[in-house]
């Protein structure tokens, strides 16, 4: 339990040191849970964590750019991620009597562009492959209460301050089986492959 304490105490520091945590603070619980995720595996690979902090930080990063694009606070173009609230009316038409008649301060909100029909066919697949994962994992540990903690944190999206108080459970259990049911579920998808 020492190791995983210390995983999660890394992964915080490096989310807290990363450029797009400032002014993002209310997703700090998102960016390290997201980040935990994707890197469990490296961590149950290497015993030293000194070693792997590297593949983390980058870990991090684009767990953090994951959780900002998913909740619209940035989005993707050609140049790469930008505020969603970067592009100001004043900029977009200076000089023109439509942006002396608008407030200066008023800032256009773009939605992300549509994914295309194959990240949607791609999207909905995987979807699905860790649905089933879940509903047989429940099947087979129903005092665990996976479906209804990845219920709550997937389909929800409570944090898991709010899932432990809903299924009364610690704040901390909720944590260690948001880890556990991750690696349940990448055991079964490793294994549907075969």
């Amino acid at each position: 339990m020492l190791l995983v304490e210390e995983q999660r105490s890394l992964i915080e520091k490096i989310v807290k040191s990363n450029k797009n945590f400032k002014g993002n603070e209310d997703l700090f619980e998102d960016f390290c849970s997201e980040a935990f995720q994707k890197s469990y595996m490296m961590f149950n690979s290497s015993s030293n964590i000194q070693k792997i902090e590297n593949y983390v930080t980058k870990v991090v990063h684009t767990s953090i750019l994951c959780v900002l694009k998913n909740s619209g606070r940035i989005r993707r173009t050609s140049e790469g991620y930008i505020p969603t609230k970067e592009v100001t009316v004043s900029n977009l038409a200076v000089g023109t009597e439509k942006a002396q008649a608008v407030d200066p301060n008023f800032i256009l909100d773009f939605p992300d562009p549509k994914d295309s029909a194959e990240e949607i066919l791609i999207t909905k697949d995987c979807l699905q492959r860790i649905a089933d994962a879940v509903c047989i994992i429940h099947k087979e540990l129903p005092s665990q209460a996976f479906l209804d903690i990845f219920y709550l944190r997937y389909v929800k999206g409570l944090k898991q301050s709010e899932i432990s108080k809903s299924l009364n459970l610690s704040q901390s259990e909720i944590s260690k089986r948001l880890m556990q049911l991750s690696k349940l579920i990448s055991n079964f998808l490793d294994n549907s492959k075969s």
